[in-house]
């Protein structure tokens, strides 16, 4: 679910793909830019110039740079949860343990195909903001309420270390992003193309490997 468009007077310039194209070619270039400089680093013709549209069709479809960067993220967020309830679908009737084993294949692959999504949240979190407030409402809490269930029935069940749930979440994402995130370090300092399917899964196995006992 994206924000809903509030039009501006005029009309816009004219653009051969659909309205729905359109969004979507802008939401992207959105997302690209603001993970790599951040909110303050792009303006709105920044975004157009990335996406091929004229300056005066961003502003018809979001009012403003902020409208769009809330857009650009529900997007990215709503995409994620559609691929997470995917793959929990997908191995109902599984011991949780393997639910979980497969989840986090899932998000690992994830990640690595949408590195933005840690990149701008690194850019807008670090700090304190109006945006880093919004991120925490809308996206984190949500997430986090969803994964504290699993992680602690995990625990008791004995294949997670005992801790506070929160840690582990932290813990985990972090070590689920790192290569994606940093991908031109890695290559630099390894020789290794993190987008491979072989790297990809690779970590993957590492990462359960790390983190779920026996």
């Amino acid at each position: 679910m994206v924000e809903t468009p509030i039009k501006q007077r005029g009309r816009p310039a004219r653009d051969s793909r659909s309205v729905e194209e359109t969004r979507d070619v802008i939401l992207q270039a959105a997302l690209t830019l603001f993970s790599e400089r951040g909110f303050e680093g792009v303006a709105v013709r920044d975004i157009a110039a990335k996406a091929g549209v004229e300056h005066s069709l961003v502003r018809y479809h979001f009012t403003d740079k902020a409208t769009l960067w809330r857009a650009a993220l529900r997007k990215l967020i709503d995409r994620m949860n559609e691929e997470r309830a995917a793959s929990w679908r997908a191995t109902r009737g599984q011991p949780l343990i393997e639910r979980f084993k497969q989840y986090l294949r899932d998000y690992v692959r994830y990640c690595a195909h949408h590195p933005e999504h840690a990149r701008i949240m690194v850019h807008e979190t670090v700090g304190d903001s109006d945006r880093t407030a919004w991120i925490a409402d809308e996206i984190v809490r949500p997430q986090h309420r969803a994964g504290r269930k699993t992680l602690t029935m995990l625990m008791d069940e004995g294949h997670l270390p005992r801790m506070e749930p929160r840690h582990l979440i932290y813990m985990i994402a972090a070590a689920a992003q790192a290569p994606f995130t940093l991908a031109g370090e890695v290559r630099h300092a390894y020789g290794v193309d993190t987008s491979t399917d072989a790297e990809i899964e690779a970590h993957a196995d590492a990462l359960i490997a790390t983190f779920l006992r026996g």
